[in-house]
């Protein structure tokens, strides 16, 4: 599977934007930059104006503050990165052979894990700013429930067609397994992170807690 990085694409898509003046441009790709290295929370809006090679006069004509930095950054992420990386994740999932559930899920959360940590930076910028403010969040699960979960039940149809998965509605299917695969992100990359983590470890129970339930009857 190819690890698509979410910060690497992040300047090409603020790039490619035709919307964005040249100048909102550099605001957000050098205050990206910026959270990333330093946290959302320590990142001045006078460091952003300076990496970005404007006053910040400037620069609030175009945002009004800083929190309207992030928005305008997420939205890029979450209309063309993550549907890009849904469809590589669904194609990784549906373009084997898979003939046991537990195959499958080997497969799906080592897949999860492998994609969580190359994007660990992008968590730690987005997911976890997304985690403390609601309005981001609101906006965040609008998008996203059409662009990710709409793949994610597809690949649960061809599951259930194939007889692979228990035959339950897909909402229950996804709010089970998301609450596994999420909750170890959270943990791993959110709130624990130095933590001493044994991920081989980490990834045989959530399979065997996934398989337990999801078993086909």
């Amino acid at each position: 599977m190819s690890i698509n990085k979410i910060l690497d694409q992040f300047p090409a898509t603020i790039q490619a934007t035709k919307e964005l003046t040249q100048k909102q441009k550099d605001v957000l790709i050098a205050s990206i930059q910026l959270f990333d290295k330093q946290g959302y929370a320590n990142t001045s809006t006078h460091q952003i104006a300076v990496a970005a090679h404007q006053s910040e006069g400037t620069m609030f004509k175009h945002f009004k503050s800083k929190s309207n930095i992030l928005r305008a950054a997420l939205e890029p992420v979450i209309q063309q990165i993550i549907p890009d990386i849904a469809a590589e994740l669904k194609k990784d999932t549906l373009s084997q052979p898979f003939t046991n559930l537990h195959d499958f899920l080997v497969i799906f959360v080592k897949n999860r894990m492998a994609f969580a940590e190359a994007n660990q930076d992008a968590i730690k910028v987005f997911f976890s700013e997304l985690l403390y403010n609601e309005d981001l969040r609101q906006e965040f699960i609008v998008v996203a429930r059409a662009q990710f979960i709409g793949s994610f039940e597809d690949t649960v149809v061809h599951l259930q067609k194939h007889h692979l998965i228990i035959d339950w509605p897909f909402n229950m299917i996804f709010r089970y397994i998301a609450s596994i695969i999420a909750g170890y992100i959270l943990d791993r990359y959110v709130l624990f992170p130095d933590r001493e983590w044994r991920d081989a470890d980490e990834a045989k129970y959530m399979v065997a807690e996934l398989e337990k339930v999801l078993q086909p009857e």
